[in-house]
């Protein structure tokens, strides 16, 4: 069953974007850093993939691996035979990419923004 209403933004992308429903704010929650890794025995297509869309995504970290390696085999899938592709695969390949932010609509939600020359994260000032 869905669950209705705005999808929960992580604790530190309300810190960075502000608290826009002033609810109190965990301490203490764990906070995922470090780039994603990319698989060791990923296909050929699926790296390929790999590299073009989930290597670039920046805002990804070690935590949206699995998430990605799925993505990259579905999208693979899709490309080989679009027609055969059942529509329940196709909707999660949908929910997939929409997660991970590869769509507009879904990188304006998650805050996802281009670093501007800036090695530091930019919540680290929040957090520590």
């Amino acid at each position: 069953m869905a669950i209705r209403g705005q999808k929960p933004k992580a604790t530190h992308l309300r810190l960075v974007n502000g608290n826009a429903g002033h609810r109190p704010i965990p301490a203490g929650e764990p906070v995922p850093i470090g780039n994603v890794e990319k698989p060791a025995k990923l296909p050929k297509r699926q790296g390929e993939l790999w590299d073009r869309f989930i290597a670039r995504a920046f805002w990804l970290t070690w935590a949206d691996g699995p998430k990605a390696m799925m993505w990259c085999h579905l999208q693979a899938e899709f490309e080989k035979s679009p027609g055969k592709m059942v529509s329940s695969r196709i909707g999660q390949l949908r929910a997939l990419g929409s997660e991970l932010g590869l769509d507009p609509a879904s990188r304006a939600r998650l805050g996802a923004k281009e670093p501007h020359g800036e090695t530091k994260d930019p919540s680290a000032k929040y957090l520590d």
